[in-house]
């Protein structure tokens, strides 16, 4: 089914990404898994580095994770052979449009599980895989053949999600069981890497019922609990980070790495309506006078994350500081900081407060 090299190139990625066999962590399991690799070539090992840095503003030298959860999904295709091939190649295919915006590397886990409980590794734990946003950097992944609809889960594969995850928390340490439609309850939390706010996409799998009932007969293990799902139900959410210093690429080899990810801080957020630069003074870096009405106010906490309910509508965010007003951020149109709040819907940002910086 597949060539001899794609073997070869498999046996000597597990050696890479542990260093030696004999001390490697991402040795196949003693639960019965069957060989199957997907292609790994010089394309994703290229893709793969390219994406841990434009979401993640992560620079490896190879793309490789360190685990501390786990991601549970289903495929939502019907057969074990389909679904195989998805994950076969490097790029993604022209028809996952949506998600090839954001990168062309395509989709990918280490482990997939047929409806019959038969278990499958397509490439070892700890390579960066795709499947999570914002945290393929810290998850494996286990993708379950079929869907919620004309081919649910099976108990067999229920059976072998669990022993699988026992085996992978043995070697690793895990902290977190997670469904793949509970990701969103990581954004802001330390783990959460994504740098485009705006890069999300709403899943279902494999839904709560599964999620339940796996942890549940999991608590021996003491998993951290999920972070808690957002209170509003509409309105705007997210992080308040503060940048300062020399925040150019390391050219001299052997120099400190400057803290690309930023600070949380606590900071007052002013919403206004939309607010073009027309209709605002800017003195130096700031903003003083802004004619639009002022909507709300709201104060982040000490981990600088804020959750505010708003009507649906476009709005201008400025933080507060000595100073006068801060925004860095401007749509082709020469609004100021804008973002937009939709039915029924969360919308996600990450402030930063660069003033201070040098890119």
């Amino acid at each position: 089914m597949f060539s001899s090299i794609s073997f070869r190139q498999f046996g000597c990625l597990l050696l890479i990404s542990l260093g030696c066999l004999a001390a490697c962590k991402t040795s196949a399991p003693t639960t019965d898994v069957q060989s199957w690799p997907i292609k790994w070539d010089q394309e994703r090992v290229q893709l793969s580095l390219d994406y841990m840095q434009e979401h993640y503003n992560m620079n490896p030298d190879y793309p490789v994770i360190d685990p501390q959860m786990i991601v549970v999904h289903w495929t939502a295709i019907p057969t074990l052979e389909a679904s195989y091939r998805a994950f076969y190649n490097s790029r993604l295919p022209g028809s996952r449009a949506t998600i090839g915006k954001a990168s062309p590397l395509n989709v990918s886990v280490p482990y997939l599980i047929d409806q019959d409980g038969t278990i499958y590794q397509m490439m070892p734990d700890t390579l960066f895989a795709r499947h999570v946003i914002g945290l393929n950097h810290c998850a494996i992944g286990i993708e379950n053949v079929g869907d919620g609809n004309n081919h649910p889960l099976t108990e067999a594969q229920f059976k072998a999600n669990k022993q699988l995850i026992r085996e992978l928390m043995s070697k690793y340490d895990i902290r977190y069981v997670i469904g793949h439609h509970e990701y969103q309850q990581f954004i802001g939390h330390p783990l959460w890497k994504e740098k485009d706010a705006d890069y999300l996409t709403e899943k279902s799998d494999p839904g709560d019922d599964f999620m339940q009932r796996l942890r549940s007969q999991l608590s021996d293990l003491m998993l951290n609990p999920l972070p808690k799902k957002s209170a509003i139900q509409q309105g705007v959410a997210g992080q308040v980070r503060w940048y300062e210093g020399n925040l150019m690429p390391t050219i001299t080899e052997g120099s400190a790495e400057p803290n690309r990810q930023g600070y949380p801080i606590q900071r007052t957020l002013r919403i206004y309506e939309l607010t073009h630069r027309d209709e605002a003074v800017k003195k130096s870096r700031f903003f003083q006078a802004i004619q639009t009405k002022l909507v709300t106010e709201v104060t982040t906490d000490s981990s600088g994350k804020f959750a505010l309910s708003l009507p649906v509508g476009q709005y201008s965010l400025l933080v507060e500081e000595p100073d006068g007003l801060f925004a860095n951020q401007f749509d082709g149109a020469g609004n100021i900081a804008p973002f937009s709040v939709q039915a029924d819907s969360v919308t996600q940002l990450e402030v930063k407060v660069d003033y201070r910086a040098v890119y």
